[in-house]
């Protein structure tokens, strides 16, 4: 009976006293969370005597190093050294003890000797790194990792770790020098190089830096394709979109290369509006000999481009003509396909809004729906803008056709339903309001989100405005003038809306009026007027139809146009407060955490 009862306590014991540990523990935890570092202490103390566990050891040595014992501190940091000479956290815990008591000889020769204790072991390596960091030592650390690299004959390793370092030191010349060190050994480091570079450089300054480093790099090692990419990705982050070009140019004619830097360029420039940098890019890819295998694609994003340019309202006569001619030779040289009608579609539009040349237009398309096994998608698309021509020629009837077709053939399809707007649309500018209204109350009621903007906006400035009598005057001459914006007959448009006010001032129409002339000012690109409109509308009709589509489309001009990123914020800002239920709020919640620095996924 008696060996029994020593068998029991002999295995009960070591649950007994785990039992105990957690229990010490948890209460030393809750001292040291409630800072009664002394209770603490004693705690960790105890359980640190009886099972010498190292996570009660770490914490006895905080908390002594909070209340100031250092002689107790360094007398268990020494021990625990003398008990594992091979861990070098505890040599580092000690050197830390020495620091925290003033004895920095005694502090840096132990923190010498961790890192010369250093041994070709990854795992050895990135702990001292990081038992250094978390003590402040950002020096010892990246003398760690560089010993480290040294130790395992790897000049690749621990990058992280030390750009890291280097940040926290606001050493920006070592972040871009270990970048350029990357990817010196490992040309496939460069996107990386640009992601740690775009997030560690943010004052001017730290370009001018990066600037200076890779010019002399280039001075001493020659131009690479690497370096090369990293010039041009600087002068682009700066917005310094004639400086990217021009080396773009050098470096393909240095390197002997095919253009892809210059269409980088072209695009990140014609996405910033930069459009005549952009088609200059292009333009050079499209002369260079022998003809490069990005012909075709910069080709298409050449007319693209000037497409974009004439749409923004920044354009010439001539270079209408020239991009009429652009599209024509492009269209004859690649032909007629899935692939290439949206240039025929361009070119049609070309014609019928700019140059009043809508019968060409028309037969443009006419053909285009003709063209052989074109997808159905394409080919509706062609019919909703050749139902456009016909509205700008004034055939009625033809465009509510084409309208309908595309809407009995897409019913369900995002297509099908701007068909049914359109048509709608087409019926209010005909002056067939309670129609246009009807169709507009259905179409916002069960469409998506793509329209339901537009039919809700529109059925609420009909249903605002219609008169008590049938003529329906001041609605019949916005509608008309909403007709020559589309028509992009701009100048008759305005003289329409100033007529409306004059004759009918402080109609109900007025903040609608005031929409309108932003459009006009929009796309004639006159910015600053579209905003001074805009910032009209929301003072004075801000909850209004147009309070949600005014702050928006400010936000917008401020953010891309009118180069006052922090305004933008505040703006979409506003809207999420004011309007949480606009059609708006998610695009606006994107862009504002955008310009607030967040990290979108």
């Amino acid at each position: 009976m008696r060996q029994l009862v020593i068998y029991i306590v002999l295995i009960l014991f070591p649950v007994v006293v785990f039992a105990q540990k957690n229990m010490d523990e948890a209460l030393a935890q809750d001292f040291l969370r409630n800072g009664d570092y002394q209770k603490a202490a004693d705690l960790y103390e105890d359980v640190y005597s009886k099972t010498g566990s190292e996570s009660s050891y770490s914490n006895l040595i905080n908390c002594l190093l909070k209340l100031k014992q250092f002689d107790k501190a360094e007398k268990i940091a020494a021990k625990q050294v003398k008990r594992n000479p091979g861990i070098l956290r505890f040599q580092i815990d000690l050197g830390n003890v020495y620091k925290q008591s003033g004895n920095s000889s005694k502090a840096k020769e132990q923190f010498n000797k961790a890192i010369n204790d250093i041994s070709p072991d990854m795992f050895i390596i990135s702990e001292t790194g990081q038992k250094f960091y978390t003590i402040a030592e950002f020096d010892y650390a990246i003398q760690t990792f560089k010993k480290g690299r040294q130790v395992m004959g790897n000049e690749t390793l621990f990058t992280y770790d030390l750009t890291r370092l280097y940040n926290l030191k606001q050493d920006k010349t070592a972040v871009i020098e270990e970048a350029l060190l990357q990817l010196s050994v490992n040309p496939t480091f460069l996107s990386q190089a640009k992601s740690i570079l775009s997030s560690s450089l943010q004052e001017p300054k730290d370009f001018e830096t990066l600037k200076n480093v890779l010019q002399r790099k280039i001075n001493k090692e020659g131009q690479s394709p690497d370096l090369a990419d990293l010039t041009i990705w600087l002068y682009l982050q700066q917005k310094d979109f004639n400086q990217a070009l021009e080396k773009a140019i050098v470096f393909n004619k240095v390197l002997n290369e095919d253009g892809e830097r210059l269409l980088t360029v072209g695009e990140v420039a014609a996405n910033a509006e930069q459009y005549d940098i952009a088609i200059k890019a292009f333009a050079t890819i499209t002369s260079l000999s022998p003809k490069s295998p990005l012909f075709d694609e910069a080709k298409m994003a050449f007319i693209s481009t000037k497409n974009k340019k004439i749409v923004a309202g920044n354009y010439k006569h001539e270079d209408i003509l020239s991009l009429e001619k652009d599209y024509e030779q492009a269209i004859a040289e690649f032909g007629k396909n899935n692939e290439t009608l949206y240039m025929v579609r361009g070119l049609a539009h070309l014609k019928a809004y700019y140059l009043q040349k809508t019968d060409e237009a028309i037969a443009l398309l006419d053909d285009a729906i003709k063209t052989p096994r074109i997808s159905y998608a394409v080919q509706a698309q062609c019919k909703l803008d050749l139902g456009d021509i016909y509205v700008i020629s004034g055939d009625i009837w033809e465009a509510t056709l084409l309208y309908g077709q595309v809407d009995k053939a897409l019913r369900d399809n995002p297509m099908g339903q701007e068909a049914r707007f359109r048509s709608a649309r087409l019926s209010f500018w005909n002056g067939d309001f309670d129609w246009a209204k009807a169709q507009l109350d259905v179409l916002k009621a069960s469409t998506s989100q793509l329209f339901a903007n537009d039919a809700l906006n529109l059925s609420l400035l009909i249903g605002d405005n219609l008169g008590p009598d049938s003529t329906n005057k001041p609605l019949k001459m916005y509608a008309h003038a909403d007709l020559e914006i589309f028509k992009n007959q701009l100048a008759g448009a305005k003289t329409t809306l100033d007529s409306l006010r004059a004759i009918y001032p402080g109609h109900p129409l007025e903040d609608d009026i005031l929409m309108a002339e932003s459009k006009i000012s929009l796309k004639k690109g006159l910015y600053s007027d579209a905003a001074k409109t805009l910032t009209e509308i929301i003072e004075r009709f801000n909850y209004d139809i147009w309070g949600d589509d005014a702050l928006f489309m400010l936000a917008d001009l401020n953010e891309n146009q009118l180069n006052n990123k922090q305004k933008a914020q505040e703006l979409y800002e506003r809207l999420l407060t004011q309007f949480p239920g606009s059609l708006y709020v998610l695009e606006a919640r994107k862009r504002f955490r955008s310009l607030r620095g967040d990290i979108l996924n």
